[in-house]
């Protein structure tokens, strides 16, 4: 072999090593949070049997989400995990407080009957809140990180409400919607965002409520200490929203500085 063609391959193998390297190492920084990798009770409807402990939060591959239980209230809000699959409307009973954690698709982005988040935001907080305060939020160990993607969709209740109506919010016709507003925070308290994801835009007449999961890139909320949802509907009154204030989310992508 002669000396050109060595210095070449040996190139050649320097440079697809050092690829190799850089992919790898550009993989290690990506997280993808996975709840099927993380142990999380569940009870005998497949929803997280902790929701209503007071100082319970769920934290998975270090992606710690957000969550504040009133136990002798029996209400939650933030995030709560689940893998029921149950899609049924529940709007002629009124049972929905019993059905509020299911998502559309009935299961995660790894089908039916996986796990996933449903969030409920409480929508009497007000604009003036960051990642420490908000009711649904995200934060990433004690030190910052990058939002690359989440995978978002409705819940039954939010769903068949939008399409029916109920005694507290109005059916969805033409010109109404229902949008989710994800915020960063950067370490200097500078707020991003928002990243406007829509859950319903009943622009035709034929519209409906989204119902499988879509891609959101969040790519543009920069390297932030926390983010944070909130939401936005055309059905609103003194009191603030009246759809419920509930989405399902999984597979949050994160990248690490």
């Amino acid at each position: 072999m002669n000396t050109l063609l060595k210095i070449t391959l040996s190139a050649l193998i320097a440079t697809t090593f050092l690829s190799s390297c850089e992919k790898n190492d550009e993989d290690n920084s990506i997280i993808t949070v996975h709840l099927n990798q993380t142990e999380i009770p569940y009870d005998e409807n497949g929803v997280w049997s902790q929701a209503m402990t007071e100082n319970a939060r769920i934290i998975s591959q270090g992606v710690a989400f957000s969550h504040q239980a009133i136990p002798e209230w029996n209400t939650w809000n933030g995030f709560i995990a689940s893998r029921n699959n149950d899609t049924e409307d529940y709007s002629a009973d009124f049972s929905w407080m019993d059905h509020q954690a299911t998502a559309i698709t009935g299961g995660g982005l790894s089908g039916e009957g996986t796990p996933y988040l449903i969030a409920y935001w409480n929508s009497s907080e007000g604009e003036n809140v960051d990642h420490t305060t908000a009711s649904c939020a995200v934060t990433y160990g004690n030190g910052t990180f990058i939002p690359q993607s989440i995978q978002i969709t409705n819940t039954t209740y939010a769903y068949y409400t939008m399409t029916n109506g109920s005694s507290f919010s109005k059916q969805f016709k033409k010109g109404d919607y229902l949008h989710l507003l994800i915020y960063g925070v950067k370490p200097d308290g500078t707020k991003t965002g928002p990243v406007t994801f829509t859950l319903a835009d009943y622009s035709e007449d034929t519209s409906k409520p989204l119902s499988q999961w879509e891609y959101v890139n969040i790519e543009e909320l920069g390297e932030v200490s926390g983010i944070y949802f909130q939401m936005d509907s055309s059905d609103k009154g003194i009191w603030g929203m009246n759809t419920p204030a509930y989405f399902a989310a999984d597979r949050l992508t994160i990248k690490k500085p």
